[in-house]
């Protein structure tokens, strides 16, 4: 209950730009958050006990290093949580949760496309991401950072998105169906 708290309570706090009343959380620092409370409220399917939890981002560096603040000696579900940053495309089947930068996801559109049918979540702030296949939209609405969930492209590489996660979500379908 304490976890869905602080979910709850970071969805009403969290600033959407640096500017405005909460000028001491950076937004890269809330985008962090809300990756590893993704990470929190998922579950994958056939995860080893213990084995590693890859988070991985690609094209933010800002991001990334605020990912390693936030998850530093943390664990979700006895699992250790590995920030990565992969080099390339064929490396992203080793992630459970793919951060994709704003303006990257067309250059890697083939790459979206192979990891659409394993069990990857994946996770852009690109405007339009949820609708077009991704699973989680990160956007700013009234100077908050809010999320939407696209419940078709869950689904189809059998993850399971916890009902606090899909209570606190804009939910979309495939095509922008709501």
């Amino acid at each position: 209950m304490t976890t869905y708290l602080i979910l709850a309570a970071m969805l009403v706090a969290a600033p959407g730009t640096a500017s405005g009343p909460q000028d001491d959380i950076p937004v890269v620092a809330v985008k962090a958050a809300f990756l590893y409370n993704f990470a929190k409220f998922t579950d994958w399917p056939a995860f080893p006990a213990n084995a590693p939890l890859a988070i991985c981002i690609v094209g933010d560096d800002g991001i990334a290093e605020a990912l390693l603040e936030t998850v530093r000696h943390q664990k979700i579900d006895g699992h250790p949580i590995e920030v990565r940053r992969p080099e390339s495309i064929q490396m992203w089947w080793s992630c459970h949760e793919l951060f994709i930068a704003e303006g990257e996801t067309r250059r890697f559109a083939s790459g979206l496309t192979a990891v659409k049918t394993m069990p990857v979540l994946t996770v852009s702030d690109e405007k339009g991401f949820a609708q077009t296949g991704g699973i989680i939209e990160l956007y700013v609405e009234g100077g908050r950072t809010r999320f939407a969930i696209n419940l078709d492209a869950a689904g189809r590489p059998g993850l399971r998105l916890s009902s606090r996660l899909l209570g606190l979500a804009k939910v979309v379908r495939d095509g922008g169906r709501q």
